[in-house]
């Protein structure tokens, strides 16, 4: 064959596929599907728009630039805002008085999220910038079982039986005391449990020390003996949650604790006297419905003895591959609201932000690209987190909105997965900065207020 016979035969075939492309229906026949022939078209013009830590960076020059008077513009505007109840610019007010108080009366703040902010993710950035602005250390929350974060290393001597209220049901207990955080580890033989601590290598001093020790159990079927640094306390049944603590030397970075008895242990707060106490409580397969089917009187009682001024709830990511029409989305944002109110019913001091979800890419006529009800999910999150009187944080808007998870995994260093779903660990530490940075700014127009009388 001829070269320029070549070039025909290319070129007709070429041509053959561009006119399916243009007529073959837009849902398949027969189980065959074509792209449209303007996606086609469309993948091959290059993309101008700004890298996403090129995206990232004005989002924080935004947030700097706004601390010199132009706050209102920001509060309005600019992506990585809270969605306000009312736009009320008062919302954080509460939160920001207990903040400022927290060198006497620490604060705690609860970070529940699904698979996005396991290993301490998004949350332990959080977590170290509001400690160094109003003090405090430790990384709050550690399960009773084998399991350590990126900041504190953790071990135990025995392999005790996790249930949790979310995900797969093969783990439940049949039971609706799950504890604060809808998971434990069951104490119910003779043996002793020790559950170790220590720091990890290379990571920041204020994360990895604390000097209390408190371990929350609960659903107490007997005597729980616990014992640290030779001092034993006995709890006896009866409450719906204890909480034993120990004090230890200032900036201590390694500890440890014996149980014995029986009862379920619901995690073991690493704390500091005073400042920011933050607790990482990642749920993977959770959508954020299940805190409703949880005890109440156990919430409260955390809550309460805890001071939880703030509870962050980041969801919607496993939800989104299922929500296909509008009623399904309609029913989700209605169960968040049920969520929301539930919340604030068991913790009538903190304020609640919804944050998420974040933008998700799945195939769509050959191509990369965001999950198509995604925009009108976050639109529906946050009318309902608002009309509840909760705050909503807009991940997705702040990296960049539709298709911007495509970027974050083609970045480098990259800033997603390649399940264009999870952050990688670079990702989700300039979420968790945007974040707290739009949070101080906040802060600081609040000082303002105070200082001029508004």
């Amino acid at each position: 064959m001829k070269r320029y016979q070549i070039v025909l035969f290319l070129f007709s075939v070429i041509a053959v596929l561009a006119v399916i492309c243009a007529v073959f229906p837009a849902d398949g026949w027969l189980g065959l599907r074509f792209p449209k022939l303007s996606s086609v078209l469309s993948a091959a013009e290059p993309d101008t728009g700004p890298s996403p830590e090129e995206l990232l960076e004005q989002r924080m020059q935004a947030i700097l630039a706004a601390e010199k008077d132009q706050y209102q513009a920001f509060f309005r505007e600019d992506p990585s805002r809270f969605y306000l109840p009312e736009g009320d610019i008062r919302f954080f007010d509460p939160l920001f008085a207990a903040l400022d108080r927290a060198g006497t009366t620490p604060v705690r703040i609860v970070h529940y999220g699904d698979s996005q902010i396991e290993e301490d993710r998004i949350t332990g950035t959080i977590r170290e910038s509001l400690q160094k602005r109003f003090g405090g250390s430790g990384p709050g929350m550690m399960p009773a079982r084998r399991r350590g974060t990126q900041r504190v290393g953790g071990s135990s001597s025995a392999t005790l039986s996790r249930f949790y209220n979310y995900g797969d049901a093969s783990h439940r207990a049949g039971i609706r005391k799950y504890g604060p955080f809808a998971d434990f580890t069951r104490l119910d033989t003779i043996s002793l449990a020790t559950f170790s601590f220590y720091p990890v290598k290379g990571k920041s001093k204020e994360q990895s020390t604390f000097d209390r020790m408190t371990l929350v159990a609960g659903n107490l079927r007997g005597p729980l003996s616990v014992t640290s640094q030779g001092v034993k306390q006995v709890v006896e049944p009866g409450k719906s949650i204890s909480f034993v603590r120990f004090e230890l030397p200032d900036s201590s970075a390694r500890a440890s604790l014996t149980v014995s008895g029986f009862g379920d242990l619901y995690g073991i707060l690493l704390d500091s006297k005073t400042g920011v106490r933050m607790d990482n409580v990642p749920m993977r397969g959770c959508s954020g419905t299940i805190f409703t089917t949880m005890d109440e009187e156990q919430l409260r009682t955390y809550y309460r003895e805890e001071n939880v001024r703030l509870i962050l709830l980041q969801y919607g990511g496993n939800s989104m591959p299922y929500l296909k029409t509008d009623k399904g989305i309609s029913t989700y944002a209605e169960s968040i609201r049920k969520q929301i109110r539930f919340l604030q019913k068991q913790a009538p001091d903190a304020r609640i932000i919804f944050m998420g979800p974040s933008d998700m890419a799945t195939v769509v006529d050959g191509k990369r690209q965001t999950y198509p009800k995604l925009p009108a999910v976050v639109d529906s999150l946050r009318t309902a987190a608002n009309d509840c009187g909760a705050a909503y944080w807009d991940i997705y808007g702040v990296m960049g909105g539709e298709n911007s998870m495509v970027k974050w995994v083609q970045a480098r260093p990259a800033l997603a997965g390649s399940d264009y779903v999870h952050f990688t660990l670079a990702g989700a530490q300039r979420v968790g900065e945007l974040f707290s940075e739009s949070l101080m700014l906040y802060y600081e127009y609040y000082r303002w207020r105070k200082e001029h009388g508004r």
